[in-house]
C-alpha cells in the first residue's frame, strides 16, 4: 500500500530543485504513482511539478521542445508535432491509455519512467531525440537513447529532473510510421514500434527503426537500420527488414504475452511502421489488438 508522509507542489523550479536533493519522487501527471507496484515501497515524499510552468510545446530553431507538464492530451493535437515525421510523437500520445489518462499523464512522465513498453520513447528515438536534465548545479543534455538503462532505470541523477524532451526537426522529407499491438484499446503496449525514413533519389539515405516492450529499454535496431540504407523501400525489402527485426529483440514472458511472441510482434510492429514510412501503407491503423 502506498503511504505518502508529505506531499510538495512548489511554486518555483529553483525550489522544485531544492527539494529534489533529498532525492524525493516526482510528479506531473501522478496517474503512474498508485497503479506501479515500484512505487509501493520506499516513496514517502512526493514533488508535484503542476505549479511550475513547464506546460509548453514550442518550437525554436532547428527543433520542438516538449515540457514537463505537457500531457499527453496536448501532445496528440500540436500542430507542430501532427506534421513532423507523418506526426509519430503525436500518433503515440493519442494511443497512451484511456482519454482521461492523456489528460493528465505527460510525454515527459512516459519518458522518465523509462518503461520499455512506453509508447512516446518508440517515435522520440526515431527522431534522435534527447532529454533536458535540470538540477540545482545545472543543466545537461543527454541523448534518449543513452537515457534509458533498464527497465524503469534511467540515467537521471536523484537530484535531477527532466524539465523537456527536445525533438530535432529531420531532413525534409523524412517521412514516418508507428504501430502498436495491445490487448484493449487503453492497454499498455504488448509491443510498439517506431520508423522514420529519409529518402534520397528513391533510395533510402537515413533509417531510423525502434520497438518497444520486446528489450529491457525501448531498443533502436541498429542492423536493421544498416539492412535499409540505400536500398529501394519495397515489400520485399521491408518484409525482410521486419524479418530482421525478430532476431534484434530479447523479449520476456510476462502476463500479456509469450516471449515468442512478442518476438514475432516486433517483426509485425517494425514491418507496419516501415510500410507507413516508406509510403506503402496508410498512417490511420496504429494501434491493433492481439
Amino acid at each position: 500500500m502506498l503511504t505518502i508522509d508529505a506531499y510538495h507542489r512548489p511554486a518555483t523550479l529553483e525550489l522544485a530543485l531544492e527539494l529534489l536533493t533529498e532525492g524525493r519522487t516526482i510528479v506531473a501527471g501522478g496517474t503512474d504513482l498508485l497503479v506501479n507496484p515500484r512505487y509501493m515501497v520506499g516513496v514517502t515524499e512526493v514533488v508535484d511539478l503542476g505549479e511550475l510552468p513547464l506546460d509548453f510545446v514550442e518550437e525554436e530553431a532547428g527543433l520542438i521542445r516538449v515540457g514537463a507538464n505537457a500531457t499527453m492530451a496536448t501532445v496528440a493535437s500540436s500542430p507542430a508535432l501532427r506534421e513532423l515525421a507523418d506526426g509519430i510523437v503525436s500518433r503515440g500520445a493519442a494511443v497512451c491509455g484511456s482519454p482521461n489518462i492523456r489528460n493528465m499523464a505527460t510525454l515527459v512522465g512516459n519518458v522518465a519512467a523509462a518503461l520499455p513498453s512506453a509508447d512516446t520513447p518508440p517515435p522520440l528515438l526515431a527522431l534522435d531525440a534527447r532529454v533536458v536534465l535540470r538540477s540545482a548545479a545545472g543543466t545537461r543534455r543527454l541523448a534518449l537513447e543513452e537515457f534509458f538503462l533498464g527497465p524503469a532505470s534511467s540515467a537521471r541523477h536523484l537530484d535531477e529532473l527532466v524539465e523537456s524532451v527536445e525533438i530535432p526537426r529531420p531532413a525534409p522529407g523524412t517521412r514516418g510510421g508507428f504501430y502498436k499491438v495491445g490487448r484493449t484499446a487503453d492497454d499498455i503496449a504488448i509491443v510498439n514500434g517506431a520508423a522514420a525514413l529519409g529518402l534520397e533519389h528513391g533510395l533510402i539515405s537515413l533509417a531510423r527503426v525502434v520497438v518497444g516492450a520486446a528489450a529491457p529499454v525501448p531498443l533502436r535496431l541498429a542492423a536493421v537500420e544498416r539492412y535499409l540504407l540505400g536500398r529501394e523501400p519495397t515489400e520485399q525489402v521491408i518484409a525482410e527488414a521486419g524479418r530482421l527485426a525478430q532476431l534484434a529483440v530479447n523479449p520476456i514472458t510476462d502476463q500479456r504475452a509469450t516471449a515468442d511472441h512478442r518476438r514475432h510482434l516486433a517483426g509485425v510492429c517494425a514491418t507496419r511502421a516501415l510500410r507507413q514510412a516508406g509510403g506503402l501503407a496508410p498512417h490511420g491503423a496504429e494501434l491493433d489488438h492481439a
